[in-house]
C-alpha cells in the first residue's frame, strides 16, 4: 500500500452559507478530501452525529457487563486489592492509548479503522503485512468476544435455576443442561449478530437501544445490589473490600497478581469501534476522535464504579 500524507488543505466547503472553521460542512469536506488523497471517493452516507459515534464505542465497552464477568476471574488473581489496582492502573494506560488512537482517527477517519492505520504506519515496504496482521487479530477477537460474551449471558441466565431451585439439572456434568446451555448459546448469538442485517439507517437506533440499555444496567445495580445486600448479609468493612488477598491460580504470588490483569484490561476494549463508523459520521475528524477517547474514559470511570460496589457487596 503506498503511504500518502493526507493533504486536507485543499477541502473546499460545498455551500456558501455554511463556511467557516469549525463549520459542519467544512469537517465533511475536509474529511471527503482525506478520502479522495488516499485514492477512492466516498460513497458512505454521513447521518450518524457525534452521540451516534460515541455511542458505537460506549456499547460495545459495556463496561459493566465486563466488570461483572471478569470479575471472580480477577477476584481469583491477586484478591480484592489486586483487582481495583490493576483496574486503575488499566484505566491510566487504556486512557493513554486511546488519545493515541483518537489522535490518529482525527488525521485518518476512514471506516477501515485499524487496519488501515496499521498499513499506513509500515510504510510501503510493510504496510500490506501491518494491515493483515492487525485485521486478523481483530476478527479474531471479535469473533471470540461474541462467543464469549453470548456464553457469559446464558451461563448467568440459567444460574437462576439453582437460585430458584427449580426442577431441572443444573451440573455442567448433566447432558441435559449442557444441550440446554449450547442451545441458548446460539440462540443469543444469533440475536446477537442478526442486527447487522439491518438498513443502515436502523443503526442510530440501535446505538439508543444499546446505550439506553447499559445505562439501565448500571442504575439498577446501583439500586438492587446496595438494597439486597443491606437486608441480607451486610457490606464487607473497607479493611475486607480494599485490603484483602488472596490467590486462587496456585501459581506464584507475583504471577497470580499479574493474572488480575487478564480481568481488568479485558473490560477495556473495543474502543476503535468509533473509527469504524467514521466515514459514515459527520464532521469525523473531531466527532469520531471525541467519541474514541471520552467513551473509553466514560466506561473506566463507570467501570470503577461498579468494582467498587461489587467489592463491598
Amino acid at each position: 500500500m503506498p503511504h500518502i500524507q493526507p493533504d486536507i488543505t485543499t477541502a473546499v466547503p460545498e455551500t456558501k452559507d455554511e463556511t467557516g472553521p469549525g463549520t459542519e460542512t467544512e469537517g465533511n469536506a475536509k474529511d471527503a478530501q482525506i478520502l479522495e488523497n488516499l485514492g477512492y471517493k466516498p460513497v458512505l452516507h454521513r447521518t450518524f452525529n457525534g452521540f451516534h459515534n460515541f455511542a458505537t464505542t460506549f456499547a460495545a465497552l459495556y463496561f459493566i457487563g465486563g466488570v461483572r464477568v471478569t470479575f471472580s476471574t480477577g477476584i481469583a488473581a491477586g484478591g480484592n486489592l489486586a483487582y481495583w489496582t490493576s483496574f486503575v492502573v488499566t484505566c491510566v494506560f487504556t486512557f493513554i492509548t486511546a488519545a493515541v488512537i483518537a489522535e490518529i482517527c482525527s488525521s485518518l477517519p476512514l471506516a477501515g479503522s485499524i487496519y488501515l492505520w496499521a498499513a499506513e504506519s509500515g510504510g510501503p515496504r510493510f504496510g500490506r503485512f501491518f494491515g493483515f496482521v492487525v485485521a486478523w487479530w481483530s476478527t479474531t477477537a471479535w469473533t471470540t468476544f461474541c462467543a464469549s460474551n453470548t456464553q457469559s449471558a446464558v451461563n448467568y441466565m440459567l444460574s437462576e435455576i439453582a437460585v430458584f431451585d427449580l426442577d431441572f439439572p443444573s451440573d455442567t456434568s448433566s447432558v441435559k443442561f449442557r444441550a440446554v446451555q449450547w442451545i441458548c448459546t446460539e440462540v443469543m448469538l444469533a440475536l446477537a449478530a442478526i442486527w447487522n442485517l439491518l438498513p443502515p439507517r436502523y443503526f442510530k437506533w440501535i446505538f439508543y437501544l444499546s446505550t439506553g440499555s447499559v445505562l439501565l444496567d448500571f442504575v439498577l445495580n446501583l439500586v438492587w445490589l446496595p438494597v439486597a445486600t443491606s437486608k441480607t448479609y451486610g457490606f464487607r468493612s473497607a479493611h475486607d473490600a480494599f485490603m484483602t488477598t488472596y490467590n486462587g491460580t496456585g501459581a506464584p504470588a507475583g504471577w497470580n497478581w499479574c493474572l488480575s490483569y487478564l480481568a481488568t484490561a479485558g473490560v477495556l476494549i473495543g474502543f476503535d469501534a468509533s473509527g469504524h463508523v467514521a466515514e459514515e459520521t459527520k464532521n469525523a475528524s473531531v466527532a469520531a476522535a471525541r467519541g474514541i477517547f471520552w467513551s473509553t474514559v466514560t466506561s473506566g470511570i463507570g467501570g470503577f464504579a461498579v468494582v467498587i460496589l461489587f467489592l463491598f457487596s
